[in-house]
């Protein structure tokens, strides 16, 4: 069986090994489960206009039996100070967006707590703004969607992400703002997959493991939560490929 997901930096970010990632314990997850081998595909994308044809690229590439797609609660959720600069300020904007985008890339400076106060200071002075506004992420979420379901062949699971996260940055006013969006993104894409009878998922919370610290980022996770998290997205996998392999035996023997 082969898997392609369409996942986010939580799959490459620095400080982990591959068998910590959470599409690896999702992967073997779904492999103890149908006992045969699984390849997965790794993909971190963006809710950029390109993407549904990247997609249809990716699929033809790597011929997958499953899609596995995460809505990346970061796009529409996280409020960034530089991206406010640079649409406020235009071209004279752009350098010093680039500039704060760098060094919040950056752990050394990201994971420090001066860094931290200042972006908290700096965003109460100018504000934030979002990586995607939430309409273009619900039009291209569908166009992706979509694009998978135009192949009947391929199982597809949808998984949210937003309904993981607390009040950990501290910013004024910012976690009743966050709340409102995922309510938004989420809640239509859902109600979208069910329309189109596609699995969906949350960020569920039923695997008993040690609860584990923020990083010092406030975003990416370390290897205990890789692993509740790659827990839960397998055993959302095993359910959606057991669904879907039943619907298509039973048509099978009715044609």
């Amino acid at each position: 069986m082969r898997i392609l997901r369409l996942g986010n930096s939580e799959d490459i970010h620095p400080g982990l090994e591959d068998h910590e990632r959470a599409w690896y314990v999702g992967a073997r997850t779904v492999e103890e489960a149908i006992g045969e081998p699984v390849d997965i595909v790794v993909r971190p994308i963006f809710p950029g206009p390109e993407l549904p044809g990247l997609v249809r690229k990716w699929i033809d590439d790597v011929q997958p039996d499953m899609v596995f797609l995460k809505v990346t609660w970061y796009w529409y959720g996280y409020e960034s100070v530089p991206r406010r600069i640079e649409r406020l300020l235009g071209r004279a904007g752009r350098p010093i967006a680039k500039a704060g985008l760098s060094a919040a890339a950056k752990p050394r400076l990201a994971h420090n707590r001066t860094f931290r106060f200042g972006r908290r200071l700096a965003h109460r002075i100018i504000g934030g703004d979002t990586q995607v506004p939430t309409s273009e992420v619900l039009r291209i979420m569908e166009d992706v969607i979509r694009t998978v379901l135009a192949r009947e062949n391929i199982a597809l699971v949808v998984k949210g992400t937003g309904d993981g996260r607390t009040e950990d940055e501290g910013l004024q006013g910012y976690f009743g703002r966050f709340q409102k969006r995922r309510e938004e993104v989420e809640g239509t894409i859902e109600r979208l997959c069910k329309e189109l009878h596609v699995p969906y998922t949350g960020t569920r919370r039923n695997h008993s493991l040690p609860r584990e610290a923020p990083s010092g980022d406030l975003i990416h996770r370390g290897a205990t939560m890789h692993e509740r998290m790659g827990r839960n997205e397998g055993d959302a996998m095993v359910e959606a490929w057991q669904a879907f392999t039943a619907e298509h035996t039973a048509a099978a023997r009715g044609a």
